[in-house]
């Protein structure tokens, strides 16, 4: 990090950390990217979910007027 802040001081621009890297314990850090992978996988499932129920609703609804 001390090389980015000499290369953003030499063009102008002043670095301030507001969080440090070893402010959070290990447990916490594993469980913010246990949720993140989480968030992500449930994502991508609901989004397959509603595409196969949306596949569904139009065979339906295409039955239902006598197109197939």
């Amino acid at each position: 990090m001390a090389w980015i802040e000499r290369y953003l001081s030499v063009v102008g621009v002043k670095v301030e950390v507001l969080r440090e890297h070893g402010d959070k314990a290990l447990v916490e850090e594993l469980m913010d990217d246990f949720m993140a992978l989480l968030a992500s996988f449930s994502g991508r499932y609901y989004q397959l979910r509603s595409k196969r129920n949306q596949r569904r609703l139009r065979r339906r609804c295409g039955s239902a007027v006598g197109e197939d």
